[in-house]
């Protein structure tokens, strides 16, 4: 781990340098430069701050303007005589650099949470399919490094086995009925329903089989695997009010008076 390191030099400056311990030893990762003065030495630790930041880690607006901290140029060495007197308590001596035991992105995950909750999804009353949502946004990965993404989002991760128990009550309970009457709700709330666009895409599977599901159909990509149909209902604003899985071989038409009605048969 890099930091910010000062130094006084032979002929009196504070050097501004970059450091860091690697195996155990100090190497210098670049000088920034020389102050003489106060304001000198404030623009270049600035400068090195800004050498060690990501450029690409973005930054939430807390609303909180940082307090500017004041650094002072190192006074000379004294010199040590042959009955030299030892530091007084008041010296905080030289401490070891921290160390980073660990690290997680908790804030992200409460947010997603508010807004999970604040679309009314909360109706669903599954903490666990909560948590595979918020982990499929942020990185959309296997069941089995689902559980990495949420450690990494500061939540204890539940088995694989509750995982996957979660994913098969998903149809068992209704859960897509659920969440669709919620987005219905959220935009009748927020917005209208006067214009409505739908789309439909297929998802192909390397199967060799049919199976009740997914079947050979028309294929925008002119495959001839087993697939799906997916369609999207959303509002004015791009808002989803309804999703559908069909038959690989059910025409586009077929489905988009499912979601319409299906849509219809929520208004209150």
């Amino acid at each position: 781990m890099a930091w910010v390191r000062r130094v006084r030099t032979a002929s009196g400056a504070t050097a501004v340098q970059i450091a860091e311990y690697v195996d155990g030893r100090r190497r210098i990762v670049a000088h920034v430069g020389s102050a003489h003065s106060e304001a000198e030495l404030g623009l270049l630790l600035e400068q090195a701050r800004s050498l060690l930041s990501d450029p690409g880690q973005g930054e939430f607006d807390l609303g909180v303007e940082p307090t500017p901290r004041r650094a002072g140029l190192l006074a000379p060495a004294a010199d040590a005589g042959l009955f030299a007197q030892p530091a007084s308590s008041a010296d905080p001596g030289r401490v070891a650099a921290p160390k980073v035991l660990g690290t997680c992105s908790r804030l992200l995950f409460d947010v997603l949470a508010d807004v999970y909750d604040g679309l009314g999804f909360a109706v669903v009353g599954d903490e666990t399919f909560r948590d595979l949502v918020i982990a499929r946004i942020v990185e959309p990965t296997s069941i089995l490094d689902t559980g990495r993404v949420l450690a990494d989002l500061g939540k204890p991760a539940p088995s694989e086995k509750t995982m996957r128990r979660t994913l098969s009550r998903c149809g068992t309970r209704g859960y897509r009925e659920q969440v669709a009457t919620a987005c219905f709700t959220h935009t009748m709330s927020t917005g209208d329903v006067s214009l409505c666009l739908y789309d439909v895409t297929t998802l192909y599977f390397e199967a060799e089989k049919e199976d009740g599901l997914r079947k050979v159909g028309f294929s925008k990509e002119r495959r001839v695997d087993p697939q799906v149909v997916v369609g999207l209902l959303v509002d004015r604003a791009g808002f989803p009010l309804e999703i559908g899985c069909f038959e690989g071989n059910k025409a586009e038409c077929d489905t988009r008076s499912h979601a319409v009605s299906g849509s219809r048969g929520r208004r209150p």
